[in-house]
């Protein structure tokens, strides 16, 4: 069946999800292992650095590459576009959640967080949403989220050994709750569900548990800078898996995610370095005129 570019027909289409047992397990030990290495790095590095990588498609791109493998380059393709259009409600629940966290419990913020992702995507369910469009929405979405963030101060980087479990046990738990129900749902409401940002939810849930709102939203401030590298990495797939090339599709995707992100860290990085190069001239400005 040819695919005409749009979000409905995402919903369509139905395959046959099944597989071995060893894929099974890799893809459920995927999102545990990520979770790991962003709680090291959100520990040594603080909140914003560990919701970066989060926020990064280290996740979304081995699950969709064995998706691709097992079940063809077709449903890969339709998945990754769903997850595209998700995206979307991705930036509100992520923003929400940041915006619910210094006013309200940790586990209402959570609540209110998930309702928001539900009416958003409910509502993208309703429109017809070419690849291009959605992905252009979801950026946009991202940038707005960043320009209007909720305000946030500097928190300590502590962290519990019990609520590390937690993050591990609950990737694992709806990694392996997605990979079961994918083939009876299709793999557009599948991609959909997969938008949901759960290992972002969960590690903003406990953060906020353990160090605070403040905390909380700084690391949802990292994941939603490193979500632009994931959208366009979702639009390449989306495109190109549809020509059968499954490995040139994911070099291209693994290429433009490397190139976005960098383009997204050299916002913050070169106002940073025009201050180092330019204090010294402030310095000999200053002198000159004493």
């Amino acid at each position: 069946m040819a695919y005409d570019g749009t979000y409905q027909s995402h919903l369509r289409r139905n395959h046959t999800y099944s597989g071995g047992m060893f894929l099974l397990l890799v893809r459920v030990a995927i999102a545990p292992l990520i979770v790991v290495i962003a709680t090291l790095i959100q520990r040594r590095y603080g909140n914003d650095v560990g919701g970066l990588v989060i926020g990064l498609p280290l996740a979304s791109l081995p699950l969709l590459w064995l998706v691709a493998l097992q079940h063809g380059s077709s449903f890969a393709s339709s998945m990754s576009g769903a997850i595209l259009v998700g995206a979307s409600a991705q930036v509100v629940v992520i923003w929400m959640y940041a915006l619910l966290a210094p006013r309200i419990s940790p586990l209402l913020a959570l609540a209110g967080a998930v309702c928001s992702f539900v009416i958003t995507i409910g509502a993208l369910n309703l429109l017809n949403l070419s690849v291009l469009l959605a992905s252009f929405l979801a950026t946009t979405g991202f940038a707005l989220a960043l320009y209007w963030w909720p305000y946030s101060e500097t928190s300590n980087l502590e962290s519990g050994r019990y609520r590390f479990m937690l993050r591990i046990i609950i990737s694992a738990g709806f990694t392996l709750f997605l990979v079961t129900v994918a083939g009876r749902i299709g793999p557009g409401f599948a991609g959909l569900i997969a938008a949901l940002p759960m290992m972002s939810l969960v590690m903003a849930f406990v953060t906020h548990r353990e160090l605070g709102a403040n905390a909380s939203a700084q690391f949802l401030h990292g994941v939603t800078k490193g979500s632009f590298s994931y959208v366009a990495s979702m639009l390449v797939l989306a495109e190109l898996l549809r020509t059968g090339s499954v490995g040139v599709a994911f070099l291209a995707a693994i290429g433009v995610a490397l190139v976005v992100q960098l383009a997204v860290q050299s916002l913050d990085t070169f106002p940073s370095v025009r201050r180092a190069l330019n204090a010294p001239l402030v310095t000999l400005k200053f002198s000159l005129k004493s």
